[in-house]
């Protein structure tokens, strides 16, 4: 009569827990892959903001001491009318820069002097911009159009002025470069994944090569 060994039980149950480590592994990696993609994301994002908050901030400082030396210098030399004409060309041509949209001059009270009038450009108030002017039904602009309010000062406060720049200006080609890099990193995690699932296949035929146990010949008992 003839009789084969039986096959170990350590082969098999290696084979399983091999298979569950590398399934761990491969969790593992996609989460880790997954957690720098998103803190790239919000970096990007971050960097855009600052970027954007940065150039609008130092126009703005510069529009205010613009405005400072023709509301104050030659104050006696100069009558009113020819003042307010300089502002009002002044004001016309900080809207020549492709990124501010309007720009106003209020007194100290929050009285609106002067306002550029450029190319026709509608008056947009604080309150049609954010889409909360109960007199007209306008949508929320606020976030491709934003208002940056400063204080006009010379010994004290004289007046205001609010920029309204067009986000989209000054992101487009930096927005450009996030979305490029996002794209090759996504490109870059579908690689990761095949080459995670050829290890996984290349890392199984070797466990079962390695575990295979030795065929013994059968024996012929009398």
């Amino acid at each position: 009569m003839m009789k084969q060994s039986e096959q170990p039980l350590y082969p098999k149950l290696s084979s399983i827990y091999n298979k569950i480590l590398q399934l761990v592994s491969a969790i593992l990696l996609i989460v880790i892959l997954m957690t720098f993609w998103v803190a790239n994301t919000e970096k990007s994002t971050q960097v855009l903001g600052q970027h954007f908050n940065n150039i609008s901030s130092k126009f703005l400082q510069q529009t205010i001491a613009g405005i400072s030396v023709l509301l104050t210098e030659n104050k006696s030399s100069i009558s009113q009318k020819i003042r307010n004409a300089q502002l009002q060309f002044y004001l016309n041509n900080l809207t020549k820069t492709d990124f501010v949209k309007q720009v106003h001059l209020y007194d100290e009270t929050g009285l609106l002097l002067f306002k550029s009038e450029i190319n026709g450009a509608e008056n947009t108030s604080i309150k049609t911009l954010f889409g909360i002017d109960e007199s007209r039904k306008t949508l929320d602009k606020s976030a491709r159009f934003v208002p940056f309010i400063g204080e006009i000062r010379h010994d004290k406060l004289i007046g205001y002025v609010r920029l309204t720049v067009e986000k989209s200006y000054l992101t487009s080609v930096l927005d450009k470069n996030s979305e490029e890099n996002q794209t090759l990193f996504r490109l870059l995690l579908i690689i990761a994944g095949l080459i995670s699932f050829l290890l996984t296949r290349g890392l199984n035929r070797f466990s079962r090569q390695g575990f295979r146990a030795p065929q013994r010949s059968a024996t012929i008992e009398n």
